[in-house]
C-alpha cells in the first residue's frame, strides 16, 4: 500500500478527510498522541485498523467527535456528571465510557455494549472529524504492543505502507494517552489514567471519582505472550486495560525507592552493564517533573529502539497525581520488571500483619482478611480478636494490636471500629506507632507516603469492604518517601 505523508494544510486536512469517508486509515496528530483513524460507523472500516496495528479484536477503540452535540448521536445517556465532564473537560484529554447505540458497530467497541468516546482539544483532530463528517474511531497510531506515536516520524517509522495517509503535525503536548472514565454506574471510574488525574476529576465533579481496582494491582503476567493474565472471558471496557502496552526493544528495569537509593544502585548497575559490553540508557526525572515525564516518555522509549538500546534503567516516580498515570505506562513498558529498593533487605523473610477490631469492625476485619490471603499467601495474618460481633470494648483491641507492632512481633497492623476512630486513637497511644484513619485509596497513599504509618484503621460502617481492600492494597504498596517527611516522623516518635 503507498502511503500518503500530508500537511495540516485545508487542502490535506480535505483529502485526509476524503480518504476517512471513502472506508480508508489515516494517522493523525492529536493533543495526546496520535492516532490511527477509520470511519467508526463502518465496520470494515474499523476492521483495517485491527490488521494494520495487529490489535487484537477484543481491545475496544476510542471514537472521536469534534463537538458536544455529536455525543448524542452515539448514546442514549446523557447524565449530569456527563454535563459537568463535558463542560469542563471537553475538547481534552478525557474519553468517557458510555452505553453504545446499536447504530454502532461491535467491531468497534470490542464486543461490548458500551462505547469510549472523547472529543480532543487538537484543533487539527477536530478539523478532520468535521470534514470528514463521521466519528472516527481511533486507537494510537503504532503497531500494537509498541511505544505510543508522539510525532509524525513515529507513525512513518511504524505505519508507512500499512495505512493510506499519514497526517504530519506537531509533536504531542500531552504525550500519554487520555484518561478513561466509566460512567455507566453510580460513581464514575477510572479504567486508564491520564493526564486528567482522579484528584483533579473528583474536584470538579464535586464527589469521589474510583479508580478502577485493577489499577492498584500488579498482574501476573504471562511468560509466553508478556500479556497480563487474565480470565480469557474478560472483555475489556477501555484499551490498555488486558493487553501488552508500550513495551521498548530492550530490557527495561524500574528501580523504586528514595531518591538517593535509586540513584545509587541505577548508577551501580549502570557501570556494571557497561562493563560487560551492553549499552545503557538512564530514564531518571523528579517528583515535579511528572508532566515533563509524560510529554516524554514514549518518545525516549523509542529513541531507545532506534539507538539499539540494550538495557533501559529507569526511576520510578510518586505513584501520585500525573506520576500514577506516567508510572501505569512505565510499568507496563519494563513488564513489571521493578526492583523495590525498600523492600530489598530481609526481603525473604514474611511479613507480618496484626489485625484487630471490635464488634463494629468484625465483619470488614473478616473480609480484610480473606482478601489479604488470596492476594499474597506469603504473608502471615495474626488475628488478636475481636472473634465474634458481640460488643467488646475498642481500646482493647486497639493497644493489642499497637503493642504488636511497636514489639516487633508485627511489621504492620489493621484495626476496625464501626467508625476508626476510636480504635485508631486507642493504638496510637502505644509510643512508636503511626496509625491513619484511612476513608479513601488517596489517604491510604499518602499516610504511607508521607507519614510512612504502619498501622492503619478503618470504619465498618462507613467503608465498603470493596473500598477498604482498595485502600489496604494501596497502604501496602505505597513507599515512604523519605526526606523531610523522616525528620517529621522521627518526631512523632518521640513524642
Amino acid at each position: 500500500m503507498e502511503t500518503k505523508i500530508l500537511s495540516t494544510s485545508e487542502q490535506d486536512i480535505r483529502e485526509a478527510a476524503e480518504i476517512i469517508a471513502a472506508g480508508g486509515l489515516v494517522a493523525f496528530p492529536t493533543e495526546t498522541v496520535y492516532g490511527l483513524g477509520a470511519n467508526a460507523l463502518d465496520p470494515v472500516a474499523v476492521g483495517k485498523v485491527y490488521k494494520a496495528k495487529g490489535r487484537p479484536s477484543d481491545n475496544p477503540m476510542i471514537v472521536h467527535i469534534s463537538h458536544k452535540d455529536d455525543l448524542t448521536k452515539l448514546t442514549d445517556l446523557m447524565t449530569s456528571d456527563m454535563e459537568i465532564l463535558m463542560d469542563n473537560c471537553w475538547p481534552g484529554p478525557i474519553t468517557m465510557v458510555v452505553p453504545a447505540k446499536d447504530m454502532i458497530p461491535r467491531v468497534t467497541t470490542g464486543g461490548l455494549d458500551t462505547v469510549a468516546v472523547r472529543m480532543p482539544s487538537s484543533e487539527v483532530a477536530r478539523r478532520l472529524i468535521t470534514e470528514s463528517g463521521v466519528p472516527i474511531a481511533a486507537p494510537s497510531a503504532n503497531l500494537s504492543g509498541h511505544p505510543s506515536p508522539t510525532t509524525y516520524q513515529h507513525c512513518i517509522d511504524d505505519l508507512m505502507g500499512r495505512v493510506d495517509a499519514i497526517v504530519c503535525g506537531e509533536d504531542c503536548q500531552v504525550g500519554i494517552e487520555s484518561t478513561v472514565i466509566d460512567m455507566t454506574g453510580d460513581t464514575p471510574m477510572i479504567l486508564r489514567p491520564g493526564i486528567l488525574t482522579k484528584e483533579k476529576l473528583s474536584e470538579i465533579l464535586g464527589k469521589e471519582v474510583i479508580p478502577d481496582p485493577a489499577l492498584l494491582k500488579k498482574p501476573e503476567i504471562s511468560k509466553e505472550t508478556g500479556n497480563p493474565v487474565a480470565d480469557p472471558d474478560f472483555r475489556p471496557k477501555s484499551p490498555g486495560m488486558k493487553y501488552k502496552h508500550y513495551a521498548p526493544k530492550a530490557e527495561m528495569v524500574i528501580y523504586r525507592g528514595s531518591k538517593e537509593a535509586v540513584e545509587d544502585a541505577i548508577a551501580k548497575k549502570k557501570a556494571e552493564l557497561t562493563a560487560e559490553g551492553k549499552t545503557v540508557e538512564v530514564i531518571d526525572y523528579d517528583d515535579a517533573e511528572s508532566e515533563k515525564a509524560a510529554r516524554e516518555f514514549f518518545a525516549r522509549l523509542r529513541d531507545c529502539d532506534k539507538k539499539g538500546t540494550d538495557v533501559i534503567l529507569a526511576a520510578a516516580l510518586s505513584e501520585q497525581g500525573v506520576g500514577f498515570s506516567v508510572m501505569n505506562r512505565m510499568f507496563k513498558s519494563a513488564g513489571y520488571n521493578i526492583i523495590d529498593l525498600n523492600n530489598e533487605k530481609g526481603s525473604d523473610r514474611t511479613m507480618i500483619i496484626a489485625l484487630a477490631s471490635d464488634h463494629g469492625g468484625y465483619a470488614l476485619k473478616e473480609e480484610i482478611k480473606k482478601h489479604l490471603k488470596e492476594k499474597d499467601k506469603t504473608l502471615k495474618l495474626v488475628d488478636l480478636g475481636t472473634h465474634s460481633e458481640e460488643s467488646v470494648d475498642y481500646p482493647v483491641y486497639g493497644k493489642a494490636c499497637g503493642e504488636a507492632v511497636a514489639s516487633g512481633k508485627a511489621d504492620l497492623g489493621i484495626v476496625c471500629c464501626g467508625t476508626g476512630i476510636g480504635i485508631s486513637i486507642a493504638a496510637n497511644k502505644v509510643k512508636g506507632v503511626r496509625c491513619g484513619l484511612c476513608t479513601s485509596v488517596e489517604m491510604a497513599h499518602l499516610t504511607k507516603e508521607h507519614n510512612n504509618a504502619n498501622m492503619i484503621a478503618l470504619g465498618g460502617r462507613t467503608t465498603t469492604p470493596e473500598l477498604a481492600c482498595a485502600i489496604v492494597d494501596e497502604w501496602l504498596d505505597t513507599e515512604f518517601a523519605g526526606g523531610r517527611h523522616k525528620r517529621r516522623t522521627d518526631m512523632l516518635d518521640e513524642m
